[in-house]
């Protein structure tokens, strides 16, 4: 395990995409995600959840329903931890990168990181990393972290930046994440930052997110795998949600899609995506 540690000052990962994805200012953020019909302490009780994190004005109600299928957990302090994984989508160097900060400000507050679970993952594996550069400029995890800090703002996170697609990334996460977070289901969120497709062809985009949802509901781990292999699955964070499926941690949990229909944003010149939420349950 390689680090790059400066313990005398805890360090602080600032937003980069507050004022661009999502409102800035504290009281325009609580609004925002109260006019998704987001309560505190009312909703589900999920166990895992996949979410996108676009700008909020494309899929900050998809993200919110998402959040709305765990929000009951916080009710007796039910969730203290969450694990929030994301894609890299800027670095070059591929890995398994924890956060060398001691938390992550938000809108609605700081969101300290809990160095117990992070370092629990790192002793699973050579592959992870303490290193905050992949997530200095990153938004997959940023911009879903007013939702946890709204939902459950007495947690803790486990912030992990995959960058990559290779198998053995996969394999070393799900490894390390059933050691680490078996022992804390009781009060662990996990939440996986996706969005369910994107392609240049936007019927080639829908194909792609209906099969994902499809092969997620029916809990097709292999076929799910080898989509990322042969292309056919091409949701951003699919490597991440192998993971979660190879994990084991949920297995018999059922997954639910919580929106319909997909909701699609088209780049002026570029992709088509496709964002869905899905709960496990």
């Amino acid at each position: 395990m390689r680090e790059i540690r400066s313990s005398i000052i805890e360090k602080v990962r600032s937003p980069v995409v507050a004022g661009l994805f999502y409102p800035e200012e504290r009281n325009d953020a609580a609004a925002a995600l109260c006019s998704y019909g987001l309560e505190h302490g009312v909703g589900g009780r999920a166990k895992a959840l996949i979410a996108p994190h676009g700008a909020w004005e494309f899929s900050g109600s998809i993200a919110a329903a998402a959040f709305a299928a765990a929000a009951g957990r916080a009710v007796m302090g039910g969730v203290s931890r969450v694990a929030i994984l994301g894609p890299g989508h800027h670095y070059a160097e591929e890995g398994l990168f924890l956060s060398d900060s001691g938390c992550f400000d938000t809108p609605l507050g700081r969101l300290p990181v809990d160095r117990r679970l992070c370092s629990g993952l790192a002793s699973c594996s050579t592959l992870f990393e303490y290193n905050d550069i992949p997530h200095l400029d990153e938004s997959s995890i940023e911009v879903l972290l007013p939702f946890i800090r709204f939902c459950f703002p007495g947690a803790a996170i486990i912030p992990v930046l995959m960058c990559g697609s290779q198998p053995r990334l996969i394999s070393a996460l799900a490894r390390a994440m059933k050691i680490a977070f078996e022992p804390e289901l009781e009060e662990l969120l996990l939440v996986v930052s996706s969005n369910l497709s994107v392609d240049r062809d936007e019927e080639t985009a829908l194909a792609r997110a209906q099969r994902c949802r499809r092969l997620l509901e029916a809990g097709d781990r292999d076929r799910f795998g080898r989509g990322i292999a042969d292309g056919s699955i091409s949701a951003c964070g699919a490597p991440l949600i192998a993971a979660l499926l190879e994990s084991g941690l949920y297995e018999g949990a059922a997954a639910r899609s919580l929106r319909e229909p997909l909701v699609m944003a088209k780049a002026e010149r570029g992709n088509t995506t496709y964002y869905g939420a899905i709960a496990f349950e």
